[in-house]
C-alpha cells in the first residue's frame, strides 16, 4: 500500500510538471490561439474587408469613422453559430472530431444625431471579436515492445475575446469623416483536457510491470505492478481583461473610391488563469489513488499596435474593397513577473518566435436593383504570427452571404464563412511514457454562420 502511494505522488509530480510546460505554452499562445473574424454579417460576407465602407452599427468595430455613413437610428443583434472538424493523422492514422457552439455574436445601437448639414453618430454595443471554441481527439493502441497500452487524448474549449464599444464619429468637412472608439475588452477560456492510459490486454502485473521512465532524467526509472489506467484530468479557466483605443478617417476620393484607415493602441490585458488538475490510478486490484492539485496565476500583457488601411471602388450597383491589417507581433510584451519566470526572459523569448504580419482582406457586393437584396463575396487570409511556420498554418477563409431589405425599417444579413489551416506538431505525451508519437498533424476546417437583424427607426 506504502509503495503505490509513493509511485502515485511520483506520476502526480510529474503530471504536475508536464501541466505547467502545456500552461506556459498557452500564456505565451495567447495571441495566436483562436480566430479573429469580427463582426457583422454584412462585413463577414465581404471577408472583412470593410475599413472603408461602413454604414451600419458593425462600423464601431472595423472603423469607427465609417459611422458617419448612417443616416437613421439603427438598433443591430447578430447570432452565429460554429461547426468545427479536426482531423489528427499521425502516419496512416487519421481522428476526426467535429464539435459546434452557437453565441451571440454581438448587440448594440448607434444613434444619429439630428444635424443641420454633415453627420454626428454615436454608438455603443458588445462585440464578440475572436473565438476560442476548439476540440481535439486523438486515441491509438501503442504496440511497441516498451509500452502495450492503448492511449487516448481529448482537449475541449470554450470562450472568446469581447469588447464593449463606444464610439462616435463626426463629418469634419463634406468628403472627410473621423471616429474613436474606446473599447473595454474581456473573455477568456475554459479548457479541459483528459490523457488516458489503458492495460487493455492485462500485459502489465506482477510478472510483467510497468516502467516509468523520467523524461526528463534518462537515468531514472521505477516499476509499477498491477497497473490497470492512468487518467489525468487539467481545467484551465482564463479571464481577461483590458482596455484600448482605436482612431480611424474616412476619405471619400469623388463618388466613386473611399479610402480608409484606423490606428488601434496596444491593449493592456489582465489575464488571471485558474488551473485544477487530478491524476487517478487503478490498480488490477481495483485500489484506486486521486492527487489533485490546484492554483491561480495572474499577470499582464500588452498587445502590439495595429495599423489598417483599406480602399472600395463604387461602381453602379458594384463594391469592390480590399483592407490591409499590419501587426508587429514581436513587440508584446509582458508588463509583470510570468508564472513560468520573469518579464525580460519571456520578452526575449516572444521576440524570437514571432513575427509581423498582414492580414489580407477583399470583398465585393451586388446590390439587385428594385429588389432591395445584395449579393457578397469574401476572402480573408490569416498568417501564422509565429516564425518559420509552413504556410499551410496560414488561416484562410472565404465567405458569401446575401442581404434582404425586409421593409423600411428591418434589414437581414445572412453570411456562411468556410475556414481551414493545418497545425503540425511535435512529441504528442503521456506523462510517465513515451507515445512514440514524435509528429502529429491537424487538419482543421470551420463552418460558421452569421444571421444579423437590424432596426432603422
Amino acid at each position: 500500500m506504502h509503495s503505490k502511494r509513493i509511485i502515485g505522488v511520483i506520476f502526480s509530480l510529474l503530471v504536475l510538471s508536464t501541466f505547467s510546460l502545456k500552461n506556459t505554452y498557452s500564456q505565451e499562445e495567447i495571441f495566436s490561439l483562436g480566430f479573429q473574424l469580427g463582426n457583422g454579417a454584412r462585413a463577414l460576407a465581404m471577408g472583412g474587408a470593410y475599413s472603408s465602407i461602413g454604414g451600419d452599427y458593425s462600423a464601431s468595430l472595423w472603423n469607427p469613422a465609417a459611422l458617419a455613413n448612417i443616416k437613421r437610428t439603427e438598433v443591430f443583434g447578430s447570432l452565429s453559430h460554429h461547426m468545427r472538424q479536426n482531423t489528427t493523422s499521425f502516419g496512416a492514422l487519421n481522428v476526426e472530431n467535429d464539435a459546434s457552439f452557437t453565441k451571440l455574436n454581438d448587440f448594440g445601437m448607434a444613434y444619429s444625431v439630428p444635424t443641420v448639414q454633415g453627420s454626428l453618430v454615436f454608438s455603443f454595443g458588445f462585440n464578440r471579436v475572436k473565438t476560442y471554441d476548439s476540440n481535439f481527439a486523438f486515441e491509438w493502441f501503442n504496440d511497441t515492445q516498451d509500452d502495450q497500452v492503448n492511449q487516448a487524448w481529448r482537449e475541449f474549449e470554450r470562450g472568446g475575446l469581447n469588447q464593449w464599444t463606444l464610439a462616435g464619429a463626426v463629418d469634419v468637412s463634406p468628403n472627410t469623416s473621423l471616429g474613436l472608439a474606446l473599447n473595454f475588452w474581456s473573455g477568456g477560456t475554459d479548457f479541459e483536457s483528459t490523457t488516458r492510459v489503458v492495460d487493455i490486454n492485462n500485459v502489465y502485473d506482477s510478472a510483467n510491470p510497468y516502467v516509468y521512465r523520467d523524461p526528463n532524467d534518462p537515468q531514472f526509472e521505477f516499476v509499477v505492478s498491477d497497473f490497470q489506467s492512468q487518467t489525468v484530468e487539467n481545467n484551465l479557466n482564463t479571464e481577461v481583461t483590458g482596455f484600448n483605443l482605436k482612431g480611424g478617417a474616412l476619405f471619400k476620393i469623388g463618388p466613386m473610391l473611399h479610402l480608409g484607415a484606423t490606428i488601434s493602441t496596444p491593449i493592456k490585458y489582465r489575464v488571471e488563469e485558474n488551473f485544477f488538475t487530478d491524476t487517478l490510478l487503478v490498480y488490477d486490484d481495483e485500489f484506486e489513488e486521486s492527487f489533485p492539485d490546484e492554483g491561480v496565476f495572474e499577470y499582464r500583457i500588452r498587445s502590439p499596435w495595429t495599423f489598417t488601411g483599406g480602399a472600395s471602388v463604387h461602381l453602379l450597383n458594384f463594391i469592390f474593397s480590399g483592407d490591409v491589417e499590419y501587426n508587429d507581433w514581436a513587440q508584446i510584451r509582458y508588463t509583470t513577473p510570468t508564472p513560468f519566470g520573469s518579464e525580460n526572459e519571456a520578452n526575449r523569448l516572444i521576440r524570437e518566435r514571432y513575427r509581423p504580419t498582414a492580414r489580407l482582406r477583399l470583398g465585393g457586393e451586388f446590390n439587385l436593383p428594385l429588389t432591395g437584396i445584395s449579393f457578397r463575396a469574401g476572402y480573408f487570409r490569416d498568417p501564422s504570427i509565429l516564425q518559420n511556420r509552413p504556410s499551410e498554418e496560414d488561416k484562410q477563409f472565404f465567405s458569401g452571404g446575401i442581404g434582404f431589405l425586409v421593409d423600411k425599417q428591418v434589414k437581414l444579413d445572412v453570411t456562411y464563412v468556410h475556414g481551414f489551416w493545418k497545425t503540425f506538431n511535435t512529441n504528442l505525451e503521456v506523462p510517465g511514457r513515451d507515445t512514440d508519437i514524435t509528429q502529429y498533424v491537424e487538419d482543421i476546417k470551420v463552418n460558421k454562420v452569421f444571421v444579423t437583424v437590424a432596426f432603422r427607426l
